[in-house]
């Protein structure tokens, strides 16, 4: 900071000697933006583009500063006016595609970074960012080719080992994510990012002493970083409502200068401390306000939802499903596990995945990513699901494979049954009935209002946009009641129905009868799905490294006069069905 204020004073010095420099401006507002004085740097742009309108790299740089302040539109107005003075200026095009992912414009920001590439061949930052654009669309095998590629321009690009490690993560390669964290971490060793990647990674694998050091060490690092806190809150137990955490966010929540997603960030900490502590009108404001900040940036569509509902039913008929493929595969090995989010899919798949002969691959995107690859695939940009009737046996026989080996990927035994545990696959039976016919089908239940309740609790990715808010969860849960009403009619292979409240009170009497469905043998450690070496890639890793335990059944009535509008969208959509 002294060199800052060395720096900070020299420009000055050089203004009051030339007040008409824009490049003096410039360069005292690059200076106050490291020091992270952010609206005197935007003033110090302010004057320098005053100065100098047709400068391209002040534009640039004011949305740099823009970008880090969470200003998100007006930043990227000013990297398009730069590009629009200067079209071959590669770092402004890199900028903008950092920006975009936090509007959720990632297609945008892919070819934004695409741009930069081009102009600037050996680019690292750009195919940082590129991938960290493909990592939020759930295209990790591409995001991690294209941080590969910005560490072998940049081999001591700590953000990109990081980045890496997060996208491994996600693969279920914990071990080498940790790996990648470790490396950023060597690299730059007072980088909090990483140490709260490493962090995650470690509760993924179930040791949550050393996660919480590393959640530690971030905070240390970076007093004010609400992923991390999220991150402890999420693996301490709470008793005290003026725990230090619970001090600590309320004082980051008065505090100026905390993102908009950082907000909610610790909002849903705060109100998960509040329901610790059975403070349940607090925990649900709490609750309510974050939910409030992350539904300003979603549009959920019911009729949209509704019309893709009735385009299923319509498509997938009896008929349609009873015809014979000559891709449909002969294959037994997939077993998925569907449900609502929420609904008790993941301890389903540790209880099984405990057994000798069943495997766990995680919740693989591999079938969302078919779907939305159909239109292309067949080539007549034919939407899904109308698209499925012009498979032609060689497109088939290559999604039929290419799911097999994702599937199998990093299963190390050869087991006969591997888990794919995707919750909201149960949109898509018939078209997984169409590649595996043979595939079983384990959908879990759980009370409508528990499971409401639960979705509006979790820090869902946008991705899941209907949970941000309480009617548009009681709209989606009735879409899923009918689908799956729809299935049960017209599949060929019956489903395995699990109540979650049975696999909570009768765990041993539900997994036997699982069990003897898929046709195999009784295994003790069935009983005990907190000891699963598996790494978790679900909402609750915490959970599901405890105990089975009952607290979770009929949670709703805590908050029961909260739940109003859940209760009449839940009951219109009852009486729909």
């Amino acid at each position: 900071m002294q060199r800052y204020d060395d720096e900070l004073a020299r420009y000055e010095k050089a203004i009051e000697v030339a007040p008409d420099s824009a490049e003096a401006h410039n360069n005292r507002a690059l200076i106050l933006n490291k020091m992270k004085r952010y609206d005197e740097a935007l003033a110090s742009y302010g004057k320098a583009i005053a100065l100098k309108p047709q400068l391209a790299e002040l534009y640039n740089n004011r949305g740099v500063t823009l970008q880090e302040m969470g200003r998100y539109d007006d930043a990227l107005a000013d990297y398009d006016k730069a590009i629009a003075l200067k079209p071959d200026y590669a770092n402004a095009h890199n900028n903008r595609g950092a920006t975009l992912p936090h509007l959720r414009r990632y297609e945008a920001a892919i070819a934004s970074c695409d741009t930069a590439v081009r102009l600037k061949p050996n680019f690292p930052e750009a195919y940082n960012n590129r991938g960290v654009a493909l990592q939020e669309l759930s295209r990790y095998d591409e995001a991690l080719a294209s941080y590969d590629r910005a560490i072998a321009l940049k081999p001591d690009c700590g953000e990109a080992y990081n980045n890496r490690g997060a996208s491994l993560l996600q693969l279920k390669r914990v071990d080498d994510a940790l790996e990648s964290c470790d490396r950023a971490i060597e690299l730059k060793p007072e980088y909090a990012e990483a140490y709260q990647t490493k962090g995650t990674s470690l509760v993924s694998k179930g040791d949550m002493q050393q996660a919480e050091n590393m959640f530690l060490k971030a905070l240390e690092l970076k007093p004010d970083y609400p992923d991390p806190i999220f991150g402890l809150v999420g693996i301490r137990k709470y008793q005290d409502p003026n725990h230090r955490d619970a001090r600590n966010i309320r004082s980051l929540l008065d505090k100026p200068g905390i993102s908009t997603l950082g907000r909610d960030c610790l909002y849903f900490s705060l109100g998960k401390i509040y329901d610790d502590c059975q403070l349940y009108d607090e925990a649900f404001e709490c609750y309510r306000q974050a939910n409030r900040i992350r539904s300003s940036a979603v549009s959920y569509n019911r009729d949209r939802v509704a019309e893709i509902t009735a385009s299923l039913i319509d498509v997938f008929s009896k008929d349609f499903l009873a015809q014979p493929l000559a891709f449909a595969s002969d294959c037994e090995s997939p077993l998925f596990i569907i449900g609502m989010p929420r609904s008790g899919t993941t301890l389903m798949a540790q209880i099984l995945s405990n057994h000798r002969s069943i495997g766990l691959a995680g919740e693989l995107p591999t079938i969302l990513e078919f779907i939305s690859q159909l239109p292309d695939l067949v080539g007549k940009r034919i939407p899904y699901p109308q698209s499925v009737k012009d498979l032609t046996p060689a497109m088939g026989t290559r999604l039929v494979s290419d799911y097999a080996k994702r599937l199998r990927r990093d299963i190390d035994a050869e087991v006969p049954r591997v888990i794919d545990k995707h919750p909201l696959n149960f949109m898509h039976l018939g078209f997984i009935s169409m590649l595996f016919p043979k595939a079983r089908i384990i959908h879990c239940m759980r009370n409508s209002m528990d499971t409401g309740l639960s979705n509006y609790f979790q820090r869902f990715t946008f991705f899941y946009d209907y949970s941000f808010e309480l009617r548009n969860i009681g709209h989606f849960y009735g879409q899923y009641m009918r689908i799956m009403k729809h299935w049960r009619k017209v599949l060929p292979n019956a489903l395995i129905e699990v109540g979650y409240e049975d696999m909570i009170m009768n765990t041993e009497q539900v997994a036997r009868r699982t069990l003897d469905a898929l046709g195999l043998e009784w295994d003790e450690r069935c009983l005990a799905p907190h000891t699963n070496p598996h790494a978790v890639d679900t909402a609750s890793k915490w959970q599901v490294r405890q105990p089975i335990y009952r607290e979770s059944v009929n949670r709703w009535r805590h908050y029961e006069k909260h739940l109003a509008p859940l209760k009449e969208a839940l009951d219109v959509a009852g009486s729909e069905l």
